[in-house]
């Protein structure tokens, strides 16, 4: 090992005689290198995972038994939040329905895929939210037959709710369960992560909360932070202006993340088929090719590494099209660009991601589950 590198092993170890070198026999131990996570949302996981788990949770039934005790359980929460319940399999999923539990603060369930939230009446009015309210782009609010707001906010409309819920939470409060989550990470063998502090509709850009952990000592791995670009017309410049805001030995601004479509868990990535069992259903998506050309432009001319939230294969096609046409002006692509959670992906467009030197990040449960020919 030289200046902290393993330079030789095995017989090229044992030959080595430079004086800077040093030597360790470990015995017949195995060393393996420093593993990285490409992808975690490591600050809003360790908070939800804190609160009340909803794992594996498919009925109303069974969200409402388990609202109820949790809610008696921790009196003091200012919103009753939970993670993890089965947006595809749970029938008639109601926000509302949860008032006759909890009505006195607001609830937020949040659905295993991050794409899907269930919020009581309480949480609407916060929120703003009434049968009146437009739904954002790349964003619905569910309503019933009569056309009032049933409670149940996909995608983009988790935006509405996510301002005034992060906004009871301070920095203290919201890292709770952090340094646990880092040390079960740190313990895996993982020494840096590609963290990305947004989910959809949340924005999480709180880096110093990392930063002031390194100061203090209590940081055991390498943190390289994303933050959310959500509007086309500000958003890059946001992220920009977020680059060096918090940095330190082991904190580093990477980029910025952006949501395309929806996902494929909730039947709402952008698809050029329909989905299943309907003749005009395509999915939802945040930004058009148009939108995207723009912002990936912008990012390109700032210096900004962007990671594309991509499901379905249209959300693919235009996130490549607008790469290309920037490619094409620019005479190439100079950051390091990553299409995420890709699902559904053509032979072309593969073919096109390699002629663009644009890596995918794939899930093993995405690889197996579809392929488009």
């Amino acid at each position: 090992i030289i200046d902290g590198v393993v330079v030789s092993t095995g017989a090229a170890a044992l030959a080595q005689t430079d004086a800077q070198t040093t030597r360790l026999d470990l015995g017949g131990a195995v060393v393996y290198p420093g593993f990285t996570d490409s992808h975690v949302h490591l600050l809003a996981g360790s908070f939800v995972l804190d609160r009340l788990l909803l794992l594996g949770t498919s009925s109303m039934d069974r969200i409402l038994s388990a609202v109820e005790s949790y809610a008696a359980s921790a009196p003091d929460e200012p919103w009753v939040v939970g993670y993890g319940w089965m947006a595809e399999l749970v029938e008639d999923p109601s926000g509302v329905a949860l008032d006759a539990i909890v009505s006195d603060r607001p609830v937020l369930l949040v659905d295993n895929s991050g794409h899907a939230a269930l919020v009581n009446t309480a949480a609407m009015v916060r929120a703003g939210i009434d049968d009146d309210t437009p739904d954002p782009d790349g964003g619905t609010i569910v309503r019933d037959q009569d056309g009032h707001a049933t409670g149940l906010l996909l995608e983009e409309a988790l935006g509405l709710v996510s301002g005034p819920a992060l906004a009871d939470y301070d920095d203290a409060t919201l890292a709770s369960g952090l340094a646990r989550a880092l040390d079960d990470f740190s313990a895996a063998g993982i020494t840096s992560i590609s963290e990305i502090l947004a989910s959809p509709g949340f924005d999480l850009t709180r880096p110093w909360i990392y930063t002031d952990m390194d100061a203090a000592g209590a940081l055991p791995l390498r943190i390289h932070y994303f933050v959310p670009v959500f509007d086309a017309e500000t958003g890059v410049a946001q992220a920009v202006a977020s680059r060096g805001e918090a940095e330190s030995d082991l904190v580093r601004f990477a980029g910025a993340k952006i949501w395309v479509d929806g996902s494929m868990g909730t039947a709402l990535a952008w698809t050029s088929e329909p989905m299943e069992g309907t003749d005009d259903h395509f999915g939802s998506h945040y930004f058009d090719a148009l939108e995207l050309t723009d912002v990936v432009e912008e990012a390109e001319e700032a210096g900004l590494a962007l990671k594309l939230h991509v499901n379905g294969d249209a959300a693919v096609g235009a996130a490549l099209d607008a790469f290309e046409a920037v490619a094409a002006r620019r005479g190439g692509l100079q950051q390091r660009h990553v299409l995420d959670h890709v699902v559904l992906i053509s032979t072309a467009d593969v073919a096109r991601m390699v002629e663009l030197g644009l890596p995918a990040s794939i899930q093993p449960s995405h690889a197996i589950a579809s392929a488009l020919e």
